[in-house]
């Protein structure tokens, strides 16, 4: 159960792996002599799905194909926004793309934008886990854009070094946001508890008790007359 709190945005990331290392080999393709960089770009799409993948990533492509202008519009507006606030780094290195490789662009927006909407659903709905989140997303985002610019150059220790850092940066959000889902499950089996203390009496006595609040006959009832009124509480979300 709270292994699944950190799982939803997570694996928005996981499906930008190879769309990261896209950005970074079609960035570094543009610049002179890079002929290397450049084989790997134009190499990089038949690497992008494994054959089992292929027929759902094909369905995917379909659906991407029918959806109007205005919600592939309002798609970038989300991921752009995203991006532009948290990981700017990133812009850059989508625009680039979205000319190379129109397919990997839309990928990459379409995530984007998904993460975009899920952290504005935790904002709205429960804004002291809304950082939490938020700074697993960067903390992964960066790593995995990390990951490939390393694959294109990996004998730079200082960006293997700045890698290590955001996954330390990463584990200690993740064990903010596990602290915090525990205190969650605390307070609930804490209510539970007690609402278990308090059946734990006759139940003939709260059968009468629930009877006489709503059941206003029942209130007369000389067995009743003495009987303390039925509890009102409700679990606490």
């Amino acid at each position: 159960m709270i292994l699944s709190a950190v799982t939803p945005i997570a694996n928005r990331c996981c499906a930008l792996t190879l769309v990261f290392c896209l950005l970074v080999s079609a960035a570094v393709a543009q610049k002179p002599g890079k002929t290397r960089a450049k084989a790997v770009a134009q190499n990089a799409v038949s690497l992008e799905k494994k054959p089992a993948e292929k027929k759902a990533s094909k369905k995917q492509e379909d659906a991407d194909d029918s959806i109007s202008e205005s919600e592939k519009s309002r798609r970038e507006e989300l991921a752009y926004a995203l991006v532009r606030k948290h990981h700017p780094e990133l812009l850059s290195l989508l625009r680039p793309l979205k000319r190379l490789k129109p397919r990997q662009y839309e990928m990459a927006i379409r995530e984007l934008s998904r993460v975009s909407e899920k952290l504005n659903q935790i904002e709205q709905r429960q804004p002291e886990r809304y950082e939490l989140e938020l700074a697993i997303w960067k903390s992964k985002s960066r790593i995995q854009l990390l990951t490939a610019q390393l694959q294109m150059s990996p004998d730079d220790e200082e960006l293997r070094d700045r890698l290590r850092a955001v996954i330390s940066q990463q584990i200690i959000s993740q064990r903010e946001l596990f602290a915090f889902e525990k205190a969650r499950v605390s307070q609930r089996l804490e209510f539970l508890n007690a609402q278990l203390e308090r059946m734990d009496g006759d139940v003939a006595t709260m059968v009468e008790q629930r009877l006489r609040a709503i059941d206003p006959a029942a209130k007369r009832s000389p067995r009743l007359r003495n009987a303390p009124p039925a509890s009102q509480d409700s679990p606490k979300e």
